[in-house]
């Protein structure tokens, strides 16, 4: 007997804006203003000022560059009033959050960095398949505090069965976007999600071009631009403290892109952190990364244009000048690795990164790396196919742009044998 498949795509998404049509007409879904979304969250903005501003940027943004129908409103508002209800839970108990955690190890925490699609998240996983590792899983930077009002172990369950689900309605909305990014719900995650807790968090543009939001990111103030580390350390906290006893201690490994453009922030809250750098041919890094924003915006329906080559460059440059910026300040502190050497020999990679942190490669560690790439090996969702010329990418005068890029990342690449099985 065949089994019914569930609708997915277009149908989906179609459905779901009609059901988000008449949801926004009953009393029980918030209008998509701040006003409204701080009241259903039950919180008053004097309680939680830092998130008025940046919270009222991305719905003008929503409004205007995205242009978000009823189907983005509800879901971004529902995502909103989730972040202010995890920021109210977290208030709520930072004096327990402090004296229940133990905290990671003193060995260095391992930060992985670089702009979008430059392997950050292959080499984030293998990093945290070492046996004294520990990572946010996707369901703990989604929600990272539980409500204080449940029992521990029901709202534990209660958590990881809610994001469940949430991905499951990805996966209807956006059939395509595993192909480009997979989200595992409790495996290793990127700190993305905990900035966006802190209302601060360049992945917002992940819903298409949201120029107003990014002027208030670009208007910050040093003190307001490092206070996003501040709340991901107490994220982290959080995190740990509800996890079971057994689970709480290791050395954190985590991983975001923006932290490219925060080094220096990301040192001076964590300042025994070793960032590892990914760099990537820049055509490939950039047109693979403006197919991910066209997946991802299609959950929200948010609008995205077909020429995007010149926002994309010059995105590129601001992030590559940044991150050079804490590079050279702080040379001591980050290793850059060609995307080419990860792919050829991924243990060889791993073995240098844990050697520059004054770290060991375990036997154990090796084995459970060739056991991940075994089970996950590339494209096996099936191939990510995109092309400079479908986002308006001229190749050739990109690359006379970018050259002296290219240059010095050609000068990264080692020569490393591929280890077998593993290629």
């Amino acid at each position: 007997m065949r089994v019914p498949q569930p609708i997915s795509g277009p149908l989906a998404r179609t459905c779901t804006s009609l059901a988000a049509a008449v949801a926004e007409r009953t009393p029980w879904v918030p209008a998509f203003r701040p006003d409204a979304l701080f009241e259903a969250a039950d919180v008053d903005p004097t309680d939680d000022p830092m998130v008025v501003e940046p919270l009222q940027a991305m719905i003008e943004s929503a409004h205007g560059e995205l242009g978000l129908g009823a189907r983005g409103r509800v879901l971004l508002g529902h995502r909103f009033v989730g972040l202010l209800r995890t920021r109210r839970f977290m208030r709520s108990r930072r004096e327990t959050i402090d004296a229940s955690t133990t905290g990671p190890a003193a060995s260095p925490m391992l930060v992985v960095t670089g702009f979008p699609r430059t392997g950050t998240t292959l080499m984030h996983r293998l990093l945290a398949t070492a046996p004294d590792a520990i990572s946010p899983r996707w369901f703990e930077v989604m929600e990272p505090s539980l409500d204080p009002a449940r029992p521990v172990d029901a709202a534990r369950r209660e958590r990881i069965e809610r994001w469940r689900r949430t991905l499951r309605g990805i996966d209807l909305l956006s059939p395509n976007l595993r192909r480009v990014h997979e989200i595992l719900v409790d495996g290793p995650e990127e700190c993305t999600h905990l900035h966006e807790a802190a209302f601060d968090s360049e992945s917002f543009a992940l819903a298409g071009p949201c120029a107003h939001y990014r002027s208030w990111l670009d208007d910050r103030t040093p003190e307001r631009r490092r206070a996003r580390y501040h709340w991901q350390a107490q994220c982290l906290e959080a995190i740990l403290a509800d996890r079971p006893e057994t689970e709480r201690t290791g050395r954190w490994v985590l991983k975001a892109p923006q932290h490219l453009l925060q080094i220096e922030d990301v040192l001076a809250v964590f300042p025994n952190a070793r960032i590892v750098r990914m760099h990537r041919d820049p055509i490939a890094t950039m047109t693979s990364t403006a197919s991910l924003v066209r997946h991802s915006s299609t959950i929200v329906g948010g609008r995205v244009g077909a020429d995007r080559s010149e926002e994309l460059i010059e995105i590129f440059e601001e992030w590559q000048r940044r991150g050079d910026e804490g590079t050279t300040a702080h040379p001591e502190a980050v290793l850059e690795i060609h995307y080419d050497d990860l792919l050829a020999d991924p243990i060889a990679v791993v073995d240098r990164i844990q050697r520059f942190a004054g770290l060991s490669l375990l036997d154990a560690h090796a084995d459970r790396i060739a056991r991940h790439l075994d089970a996950r090996p590339r494209h096996h969702f099936g191939r990510h196919r995109y092309r400079p010329e479908d986002f308006g990418i001229d190749v050739e005068a990109t690359r006379r742009r970018l050259g002296p890029y290219e240059t010095r990342i050609a000068g990264l690449r080692t020569s490393t044998p591929t280890s077998a099985g593993l290629g």
